[in-house]
């Protein structure tokens, strides 16, 4: 294997004794363990979508009602990023991660106990403040733990995660269902997380240096390659950020991309049962296809962006190519699901539509990485705070087109913020740090 010189070798470092360079990768396996919390977490979110006929029907709500739950949840979600970030970056990713598992699995349960709407807005506005730390932290967490050539693979973890919960939920969610009702899905979820939450908590540290199943070399190879040192820990600049256009770029595109993946979760089950006319059963498989789609993008496409980076490329090859050609590729395959007449067609061009956002997500976490250095969390967090902005508007704008335009109509519409995205990115300039404006 070809050794990059860019890169610390462990065994030229002080940190590290003759005797004990044993090769580790302890760094993948809490990776592996952000996977399965990302899991929960979507699959929390994700599993309203998939009982929203049964549960509108027996609260009495309307479409556009249905899509203000998800709005309200994307906004506690976006008032809680920044918090998150700072919050992360004071007192380490351990902490928060394990109190925010906790608290959104808690409010996951209560969606199942309350009986009004008005009740209901509350418990998935606060569903969404429980949430919203997790992004945040785990880039703290992978600025840390991880080599500056690896971030995009460390991002896509809990990315992947993250969506493959959508690829598995609709058939889990159902299979619940028809036993325990649309509430039993919800108690069941929030045990889960509540049980993942111990786990990560046992497990997980804020650096390797504080971890005792980290070998010495692993440590001096994260430590001797990271983007960080241990110094006196600092506050981001924000006055000096908001005044610069690269981190406005930054948060804005991703506006764009979190409203098209909002959408899809809020909306694509009920848009296969009335615009496609799947069975519940049916859609439970045929919704999975366009989340497996993302996963795997989102798994593989970090792994390609690391690896232009590491060949000597810029981060504008690495991060910013590949973002704005899944842009591309979605405005083409979602006009292609827009004007089909075949269902299962349908969801092939939705499912290449979703996967092809799968490059501009990762590469976006990985930016916000790259680009923010220690204050990672304070940019991932304001990135994702501007994502959900979209995400909060996203439910409620399509609600409202496919109720008074019609289905097609509401894909189409789409295109306009995905070309605007494209635009951001060449305003972004990835080889610039943020940190050090």
């Amino acid at each position: 294997m070809q050794i990059d010189q860019n890169v610390v070798q462990p065994t030229d470092s002080p940190l590290l004794s003759t005797s004990k360079r044993k090769p580790g990768y302890f760094r993948w396996s809490l990776a592996f363990l952000f996977f399965i919390i990302g899991l929960i977490a979507y699959m929390d979110r994700s599993n309203i979508a998939v009982v929203a006929e049964p549960m509108m029907k027996d609260l009495g709500m309307s479409k556009v009602q249905f899509g203000l739950l998800a709005s309200l949840f994307s906004l506690g979600y976006a008032v809680s990023q920044i918090p998150g970030g700072i919050l992360s970056e004071r007192f380490g990713t351990r902490k928060i991660v394990t109190l925010a598992l906790f608290f959104w699995s808690v409010f996951t349960m209560a969606t199942a106990a309350v009986s009004s709407f008005f009740a209901m807005c509350i418990v998935r506005f606060l569903f969404g403040v429980g949430e919203g730390p997790l992004y945040p932290a785990n880039a703290v967490f992978n600025t840390f733990w991880f080599q500056k050539h690896e971030k995009a693979r460390a991002a896509g973890a809990l990315l992947a995660g993250s969506y493959f919960g959508p690829v598995i939920a609709p058939a889990i969610s159902v299979a619940i269902y028809q036993v325990l009702g649309w509430h039993g899905v919800f108690y069941v979820f929030g045990i889960i997380g509540i049980i993942i939450a111990g786990g990560w908590y046992l497990i997980g540290r804020d650096k390797p240096e504080q971890h005792p199943w980290v070998t010495e070399y692993e440590r001096a190879l994260i430590m001797g390659n990271r983007s960080v040192t241990d110094g006196e820990k600092k506050k981001a600049p924000w006055g000096r950020l908001l005044r610069n256009s690269q981190f406005w770029a930054v948060g804005l595109q991703y506006l764009a991309v979190a409203y098209m993946t909002s959408l899809f979760m809020t909306w694509l089950p009920t848009y296969l049962l009335e615009a496609r006319h799947f069975s519940l059963q049916t859609m439970g498989f045929a919704a999975s296809f366009p989340w497996l789609a993302i996963c795997l993008v989102v798994l593989f496409g970090g792994g390609f962006s690391d690896a232009l980076l590491r060949k000597g490329h810029s981060r504008m090859v690495a991060r910013g190519i590949p973002a704005m050609a899944g842009l591309a590729i979605f405005i083409v395959t979602i006009y292609l699901a827009s004007i089909t007449t075949d269902p299962w067609l349908n969801v092939l061009w939705l499912s290449l539509a979703l996967g092809s956002l799968g490059l501009p997500v990762v590469t976006s976490w990985a930016i916000a990485a790259d680009k923010g250095g220690e204050f990672s969390g304070s940019v991932s967090g304001w990135m994702n705070t501007w994502g959900n902005v979209g995400a909060v508007f996203s439910p409620i704008i399509c609600g409202w087109i496919a109720q008074n335009m019609g289905w097609d109509m509401a894909l189409l519409s789409s295109i306009i913020p995905i070309l605007i995205a494209i635009f951001l990115w060449f305003l972004i300039k990835p080889d610039d740090s943020l940190a050090e404006i």
